[in-house]
């Protein structure tokens, strides 16, 4: 009865058959990820060899590294430029109106104060960073970047 069969539709049958089991676990397990990644809500990532695939990295944990999806960084990218437009204006404002030091103050924490997402961003240290060389490069030489960081805060 074996010897009526040969290597090459042995080989067939187990091929077709490793496809069917592995299609079906596939859809058993993984449908929400394949509907997500066929649908183009997901892309499919492809991790370098070189790297760890499942432990942590050195020195970090799974809860410090940040996970934000595609359209989560388009937005807050841009509402940061939102934000910077807002304040290159209202400097080109307090300029205008000569504002003291204290109002001058004052009106920044009021635009920061529109933007609390960006308070927890990673982008926030750039931003101060900017005010303070938009400040300089306007010839107000309002604050340091430990202040601006300070007037992101709701304490008065």
């Amino acid at each position: 009865m074996f010897t009526q069969i040969s290597w090459t539709d042995y080989l067939l049958a187990v091929s077709i058959l490793l496809i069917i089991y592995y299609l079906f676990v596939g859809v058993q397990y993984f449908s929400g990820d394949l509907k997500d990644l066929l649908s183009g809500k997901r892309k499919l990532l492809l991790k370098p060899s070189g790297f760890p695939q499942h432990g942590t990295l050195p020195n970090e944990t799974l809860e410090s590294i940040p996970v934000t999806t595609d359209k989560e960084a388009k937005d807050e990218f841009a509402e940061v430029e939102n934000l910077i437009e807002k304040v290159k204006a209202m400097i080109a404002d307090a300029l205008g109106k000569q504002l003291v030091k204290e109002e001058f103050r004052q009106y920044l924490r009021l635009v920061l104060k529109e933007f609390p997402s960006i308070k927890t961003s990673a982008l926030r240290p750039s931003i101060n960073e900017l005010i303070v060389s938009e400040c300089e490069k306007q010839g107000i030489a309002a604050f340091n970047e430990e202040e601006v960081d300070e007037l992101w805060s709701d304490k008065r």
